[in-house]
């Protein structure tokens, strides 16, 4: 119980860091009430400051989290507090007063110190370099499903790449069949605790980080260790999955582009900047 309080007083601090949604909230809820203009949705808002200050307090929130297990983090309990709503709609009847009150002459500087209060408040999509690693990710993705598509074209293709390529490949191309998808390596993305992948295609993407890994300047001895005794292992399993194209980083090893070869039985072609094994 103690690491469960523990784990919800630093989960409520971070997040408040990482964003003021909630700070918007308090103070929608504090205008609704202190103002009367909620009554209407009396009901509503009981719940929604009930259900907040449950997730703000570090004993409820402890209990909150142990009812959803600890598959999900402390972010995922205020899941249960209608923020956006309620803020929205404490936000909507402000700004209806003063529209009515003032007219545009007032209603219009409110309108515009809302929005960029919103706008301050909000994590904002996160930082400029995390934002601009995901555009080059995507275009990456991208460009490499175009290349697929026009050396293959009308090919059934089922993918093992990179997670960079597969998490915008079928964004990219919807015909595209993934060995895995996002919610391998995103398991917030899975409907229940119990939506997991099978040891095979698990140990087949830990292959593939390795890969990956393997194909830049460092990687753990012990990993690069046990991805080479593995090659033959994982190619036949990914066989099995059905996949039918596989891409590897041209960086990696020349030994794992030798020994994929000879447990696939095909030659290695060149796409950029992958070595492309293909089964069709």
């Amino acid at each position: 119980m103690t690491e469960l309080l523990r784990n919800a007083a630093s989960g409520w601090a971070a997040y408040k860091g990482s964003g003021k949604m909630a700070a918007l909230l308090l103070a929608a809820l504090a205008y609704l009430w202190f103002t009367g203009r909620g009554k209407g949705q009396k009901a509503l808002l009981l719940y929604t400051s009930a259900a907040a200050l449950c997730c703000a307090l570090p004993v409820t929130a402890a209990l909150l989290m142990l009812y959803q297990t600890k598959f999900y983090d402390y972010e995922w309990i205020w899941s249960m507090v209608p923020l956006t709503a309620v803020t929205a709609y404490g936000a909507a009847l402000f700004l209806a007063g003063q529209w009515k009150e003032g007219g545009w002459r007032r209603g219009l500087p409110v309108a515009l110190l809302l929005l960029l209060a919103l706008g301050l408040c909000g994590s904002l999509g996160g930082d400029a370099e995390a934002r601009a690693g995901r555009k080059a990710e995507r275009e990456e993705a991208y460009a490499v499903a175009g290349m697929l598509a026009e050396r293959y074209p009308g090919e059934d293709i089922c993918l093992l790449a990179p997670q960079a390529v597969l998490e915008y490949a079928r964004e990219a191309d919807g015909r595209l069949r993934l060995a895995y998808g996002r919610n391998m390596w995103d398991i917030s993305l899975n409907g229940y605790a119990y939506d997991t992948y099978d040891r095979k295609t698990a140990d087949l993407y830990r292959w593939m980080g390795w890969a990956e890994q393997s194909a830049g300047v460092w990687m753990p001895e012990d990993d690069r260790e046990e991805m080479l005794d593995t090659v033959e292992e994982r190619a036949r399993d990914a066989v099995e999955l059905g996949v039918n194209c596989i891409l590897l980083p041209a960086g990696v090893p020349g030994e794992i582009a030798e020994r994929m070869e000879a447990a696939l039985g095909i030659r290695a072609g060149r796409m950029d900047d992958y070595i492309v094994f293909a089964l069709f």
